[in-house]
């Protein structure tokens, strides 16, 4: 059981190809194509639930309330852990899928990578891409932000920007990249074709590299001197405009 509690560590998540999901609530949102390996219940959670749902699906295995605590993330824990495979994609998985991509550079706080996410999957899109330098998906922090999205949308991770954004063109969809200096506003940005809208860094924003292969650069409009938004809101803006326009063409 020491094995598991190397899981609260990235390095040691993506050695093992396994993470771990905490919660009632998270784990019944874990997709039913996931490989979950072990559930671990706390002996509380144990003497007050019947576990033998959790049995029918994989082994589970009942530990002390204090051994519990050190494996959780959480401040208050519900008791449950699922310990499960790693998924992994392709570019090609996203653009089989009908839709558009989200993509983050170098995006590390945990709350704004699972709030953006979320809500690229309730927008529509069809994957995320992540670069290296972004935050860990399987952080608990960013699948608590996500509510369950990350784990139902297809998503790339460590990819270099120049690389990835090559592939893309050579695929002719274009790079729109969210820039408090963009050329253009997002009304007057076509979002129903296929496309990949791009965010920058929380504190640095884009890369040069990222800036210099985007196509277009898009501003929101700010009022009162503000310079900029948080990255999940400024993204989500983004996203929604996306929305906004394809519910109109479709």
């Amino acid at each position: 059981m020491s094995n598991f509690k190397h899981l609260k560590t990235k390095k040691s998540r993506n050695e093992a190809g396994l993470f771990m999901v905490e919660g009632e609530k998270f784990i019944a949102e874990i997709p039913s194509y996931y490989d979950i390996l072990y559930y671990i219940a706390s002996r509380k959670y144990a003497d007050a639930h019947d576990l033998s749902h959790f049995k029918e699906k994989a082994h589970c295995e009942v530990i002390r309330d204090s051994l519990f605590d050190s494996l959780a993330d959480t401040v208050t824990p519900q008791g449950i852990i699922a310990v499960c495979k790693q998924m992994t994609y392709t570019l090609e998985d996203i653009l089989n899928n009908n839709g558009f991509i989200f993509m983050g550079e170098n995006l590390n706080d945990p709350g704004n990578l699972g709030t953006l996410v979320r809500t690229a999957a309730a927008a529509g899109a069809s994957g995320v891409i992540l670069t290296a330098g972004s935050c860990d998906i399987y952080n608990p922090k960013v699948l608590r932000a996500g509510a369950g999205a990350v784990l139902r949308m297809p998503i790339i991770t460590e990819v270099h920007t120049d690389e990835i954004l090559d592939a893309l063109k050579r695929q002719n969809i274009p790079i729109y990249a969210g820039h408090p200096r963009g050329n253009a506003l997002p009304y007057d940005v076509n979002f129903c074709e296929k496309f990949c809208l791009l965010v920058g860094n929380e504190s640095h924003g884009l890369s040069e590299k990222a800036i210099e292969k985007s196509s277009m650069l898009i501003r929101l409009p700010m009022t009162n001197a503000t310079e900029s938004l948080n990255a999940s809101v400024a993204g989500s803006v983004l996203l929604y405009e996306a929305v906004r326009q394809r519910l109109h063409h479709f």
